[in-house]
Parts: C-alpha cells; structure tokens; sequence
C-alpha cells in the first residue's frame, strides 16, 4: 500500500483564460490544410488536431510567452511537414509525382 495524498479538487470557479491574438495565427495556419486541400479525412485530421493542441499550448498560462510561441510554431511546422510527406507519399502511390 502506497502512501499517496489526495489531490485538491481542481477549483472550478477559474475558467482557463482566453487565447491570447497571436494564437488564432498559429490556429489559421493549422486550418488552411483542409481549405487548401478541399476537404478530406487525412488533412482534416491533420489540421485540425494541429488547431486544436495550438489553442491548447497558447491558453496555458503556466509557460512564458515565448515558449507558448515557439511550441505552437513547432506544432504548425510539424503539420504542413506531416501533410506534405503524406501527399507526397500518395502522389507517388498515384504515380502522379515525376
């Protein structure tokens, strides 16, 4: 038996705080995927899970600005990385890619 303290109820009184201007920047690059691609299941996933963890990263006030900034531009990079080499791996299934 482990001696574990109980954790406080989390106080549900004070909401999360806003996302911050720049984070619907980060969110926007993350969007353009799918607008891009004219919908689809594989984009979609990819840029709107990408939406969704930077407005995640930019509400989380424990972490500086800068952080919050770099992490988020980490996650759009990560994306449109993620999106090319899927379309590009399925160009070359296609036999479209020369």
């Amino acid at each position: 038996m482990t001696n574990r303290q109980a954790r406080p109820a989390p106080d549900e009184s004070t909401p999360k705080p806003r996302a911050p201007w720049w984070a619907w920047l980060f969110v926007a690059g993350c969007v353009l995927i799918p607008i891009l691609t004219l919908g689809g299941a594989i984009p979609g996933a990819i840029g709107g899970g990408g939406a969704f963890a930077c407005h995640a990263v930019a509400r989380e006030a424990s972490n500086p600005t800068a952080i919050r900034i770099g992490i988020c531009a980490a996650i759009l990079a990560g994306c449109w990385l993620l999106f090319l080499l899927v379309a590009g791996g399925l160009a070359i299934l296609d036999g479209t890619a020369e």
